[in-house]
């Protein structure tokens, strides 16, 4: 199946250009502190994204039932588990115990002397299963509040097909070579920000090798070949760039 990728992967090729992974604008500590507070809200709603397209893909309750999957469905399940399985359960830096990969972000802020304060309290004025309709809290900073309210846009269509887009082109595949340029800017190795380095490395390994190519699996199979589908689906990869970009 041929999904179209020319004017997504242009996208990419801006956000790939952009100065923040180019230009060391990280240039010392407080720095990195300021992208950090701001970019662990890209790192929290990714968990919503991910999330939903599993609720839509794999229906749970408390009293289960066999669901009348095709194969094609059944793949589909299976890949979004996986990526899940990584997402929220990874081995930690000792390589024993067990985090999300949110957590796991949240210590690397705390290593390099990051505040965490906004997110947590972000966190608080959530309510579990609730789609947040509010945006202008002084829990979140103006920027991350901007690429969030689009995150929530994509799951708030109720579409697998969009939401699987936004997911494999707007961050599973264009991960690896961002921390890549990140790693590489930043100077990073294992000893003097170790958890931040781990964290980063973990998903160029992960993303680039498995979860990448799942999730684009993920857009074919949804799509089924269906051009609406296919342009719906193109439509929000590019978005979903775009507001990358934008944060």
């Amino acid at each position: 199946m041929y999904f179209p990728v020319e004017k997504i992967n242009k996208q990419k090729n801006l956000l790939n250009s952009h100065p923040l992974l180019n230009n060391r604008i990280i240039e010392n500590i407080d720095d990195l502190k300021i992208f950090m507070e701001n970019h662990v809200f890209a790192v929290w709603d990714f968990m919503s994204l991910v999330k939903s397209l599993q609720n839509h893909l794999c229906e749970s309750s408390d009293c289960w039932l066999p669901d009348d999957k095709s194969l094609s469905r059944n793949k589909s399940a299976r890949l979004i588990n996986e990526i899940v399985l990584a997402e929220e359960t990874d081995y930690n830096l000792d390589g024993e115990s067990v985090t999300s990969h949110f957590d796991l972000y949240c210590e690397a802020m705390l290593e390099v002397g990051a505040d965490t304060k906004q997110i947590r309290e972000w966190l608080k004025t959530l309510t579990r299963g609730c789609i947040p309709t509010y945006y202008g809290n002084s829990s979140i900073p103006k920027t991350p509040a901007v690429f969030v309210k689009n995150t929530f846009d994509f799951i708030k269509t109720k579409k697998p097909h969009v939401i699987a887009a936004a997911f494999a082109f707007g961050r599973e595949k264009i991960i690896p070579e961002m921390f890549e340029k990140l790693i590489k800017q930043l100077n990073l190795n294992e000893l003097n920000c170790p958890k931040l380095f781990y964290y980063l490395a973990r998903h160029i390994e992960v993303d680039g090798e498995e979860h990448g190519p799942a999730s684009e699996a993920l857009v074919e199979d949804l799509c089924a070949g269906n051009q609406v589908l296919i342009r719906e689906a193109e439509n929000a990869a590019i978005t979903a760039i775009s507001y990358r970009i934008k944060l």
